[in-house]
């Protein structure tokens, strides 16, 4: 295990998370000094620390809300690797199992390798605060990342492949690059080989335009990442704008690379909704870019994803489809209010 970093010098927290995420690490940011910002909670969220139980304890641990957003990443894959839609019996489906259990496990894993710097700046966490022993989550996330790639092998060998190079990077993340450049462009290479692993069973008359999708997904979770290494204490005004345009770029990117795609113009109407509400998120940033500001921005975006997958699947011709990813916005939403998802 990596030497432990000091609290002033913590890193991102973002699981692939997503967490990644991603499929392993929340959002989480950390203060430069964290003797002076008290720990954030975001609004509606119960603390943790009033749920009594081992089980209870895990469950705050995991953080469901985002094990859906990772759903959805496999969940759009399989749908865009299937031109005509998955069936119910398509392999393909043991992907999405995979996807959950590897962000499970390296979100398990995030708090597990962050349990000193918790200790200080968030103190009500399952493992300072003793409702969950760290031997437990390391347990638990080695568990889950083998069982993620045990899925990904019933769906074929190319999916698990893709797994366990999955697996390694969450482990890479969540014990040594968190926090660096490196480390933001890891976790959007989590969740862009999340979404790869039902992709890799893809025929080959599938369209190479449609790398697009995982490839802007990787762009999209690393500016989230980036911006979230500043969440508690607040980021700089130059550091938020920077993060805010990036994501104003993607969105461009995104227009102009779904312009081929078979039914574009149902992709840019879930682009436009899809906008619309990040630059509601991420807007106030650019003027405000506080603690209380940047947490609410990536906690909302980190909920954004299921609709950021499904303006692909849109755009691929799959209307029906694109609704049922992005109603994983519905499950996410509600959890969030009895779990933080950073």
């Amino acid at each position: 295990m990596p030497a432990r970093r000091s609290p002033a010098a913590r890193p991102s927290r973002t699981a692939w998370s997503s967490s990644v995420p991603g499929p392993g690490s929340s959002f989480r940011g950390r203060s430069s000094s964290p003797s002076v910002s008290p720990p954030r909670r975001l609004r509606g969220v119960t603390a943790p620390t009033h749920r009594k139980g081992l089980a209870a304890g895990v469950l705050a641990l995991l953080r469901p809300p985002n094990v859906f957003t990772a759903v959805a990443d496999s969940f759009a894959g399989l749908i865009l690797a299937r031109q005509a839609g998955p069936a119910s019996d398509d392999p393909g489906l043991w992907c999405i199992a995979a996807s959950a259990c590897l962000y499970l496990g390296g979100i398990a894993l995030n708090d597990y390798f962050d349990r000193e710097v918790d200790a200080v700046e968030r103190p009500e966490r399952p493992i300072p605060s003793g409702t969950v022993p760290p031997i437990v989550a390391a347990g638990l996330g080695a568990a889950l990342l083998a069982a993620g790639i045990a899925f990904a092998g019933r769906a074929g060998t190319p999916a698990i492949m893709v797994a366990a190079v999955l697996a390694l990077a969450i482990l890479v993340y969540d014990g040594v690059l968190k926090g660096t450049a490196a480390g933001f462009l890891n976790m959007g290479v989590c969740r862009g080989l999340n979404f790869c692993m039902p992709m890799s069973l893809a025929p080959r008359s599938v369209p190479t335009s449609f790398v697009f999708a995982p490839v802007l997904l990787t762009a999209y979770i690393s500016v989230l990442t980036y911006l979230s290494r500043e969440e508690v204490g607040g980021n700089t005004l130059e550091r938020a704008r920077r993060g805010v345009t990036a994501l104003a770029v993607v969105a461009l990117i995104m227009a102009v690379a779904i312009a081929p795609w078979p039914a574009a113009p149902v992709g840019w109407a879930f682009l436009a909704v899809l906008v619309a509400r990040g630059g509601m998120l991420f807007a106030p940033l650019w003027t405000e870019p506080g603690g209380p500001a940047t947490g609410h921005a990536i906690g909302g975006g980190i909920l954004l994803i299921p609709l950021f997958d499904a303006t692909f699947v849109a755009a691929a011709a799959h209307v029906s489809w694109a609704f049922a990813v992005a109603s994983l916005m519905l499950p996410a939403t509600a959890l969030r209010r009895m779990y933080s998802p950073t």
